[in-house]
């Protein structure tokens, strides 16, 4: 689902950790006659950074596919049960390979500022200028054969109430270290305090533009006002991988202006178990424990 139309400001953690997100490939993907079954398959260049820039060219292949089923859906569009499987395959660059997870808030990554500081926020500025730090890391990891991701997904939606959860599973296939299993999940739950319902796009399997009853530019009318709440769970540890685990729990107030433009507030309160990071170096496998409350504010409008 595109993020224009995602509940939270930001997708769960597990999605950071273990989805490949954009590269450049070929894809295909159709639907049935009744428009109850979707289905999508792809290959690309996992050697490719998300901005299509080349990291290498030893290794980097991927493949994902996704079904998707809807159990049923009522004609006006307001009740609906949706199901979803999904497979992803990578054998990674120069067989590596490392996951991990940010705090449901981003602002910014770990880079070195030109003429400045190690700083996360990306910005060419005289000093360190940090944004969000990643809670959870396996580092890298070496000798890595193939990564296999295996996800569920649902969504019901009854009127102006919606729930929605997914679970990831990633199987590590290192024969030289052994292998590995890291997991995540998140489960969120939404309610429309002015009655609208979350739409569903049934040609792509997906979550569709939210649309107010009285949109503000509509004659002074109140817009649509949606309040939710998420908990995520990851597990980046297993053996002699302390990549640590981590719980989020995130609420949320969203005010849709109109079906181009809404303002999105969240709450997140996040706590894990992980090594830590001094000077951009993970330490030894000791885990801390940590914590952290965020408050993040977004009016965003698409066109």
């Amino acid at each position: 689902s595109s993020l224009r139309y995602t509940t939270f400001m930001e997708r769960s953690s597990t999605f950071q950790a273990f989805e490949p997100f954009r590269h450049i490939g070929v894809g295909f993907y159709d639907h049935s006659q009744d428009l109850n079954w979707t289905w999508a398959t792809s290959y690309f260049r996992t050697g490719q950074d998300q901005f299509a820039g080349s990291l290498s060219s030893n290794g980097g292949n991927g493949m994902a596919s996704r079904l998707t089923h809807l159990s049923w859906y009522d004609p006006c569009g307001d009740k609906y049960l949706h199901w979803g499987a999904s497979y992803y395959l990578n054998s990674p660059p120069r067989d590596k390979v490392r996951f991990r997870s940010i705090p449901e808030i981003f602002v910014g990554e770990f880079v070195v500022p030109t003429g400045g500081a190690i700083g996360t926020s990306g910005q060419p500025v005289p000093d360190v200028a940090n944004g969000t730090p990643f809670f959870v890391d396996t580092g890298t990891l070496s000798n890595v054969d193939l990564t296999q991701t295996l996800g569920l997904e649902s969504l019901w939606v009854r009127g102006p109430l919606s729930w929605q959860s997914e679970a990831m599973g990633c199987f590590v296939d290192a024969p030289a270290s052994g292998d590995l299993f890291f997991h995540g999940a998140y489960s969120q739950i939404g309610w429309f305090l002015t009655g609208e319902h979350r739409p569903y796009d049934r040609k792509m399997g997906a979550i569709d533009r939210v649309m107010p009853f009285q949109s503000v530019t509509q004659g002074g009318g109140l817009g649509a006002w949606e309040i939710a709440a998420r908990w995520s769970f990851l597990d980046l540890s297993q053996r002699d991988v302390t990549g640590g685990t981590m719980q989020n729990l995130t609420g949320g107030l969203n005010w849709y202006v109109n079906p181009y433009c809404k303002c999105v507030f969240n709450y997140i309160h996040s706590w894990a178990e992980a090594r830590p990071i001094r000077n951009g170096v993970i330490q030894a496998n000791s885990l801390i424990a940590s914590q952290t409350n965020a408050i993040g504010l977004r009016c965003q409008l698409d066109f």
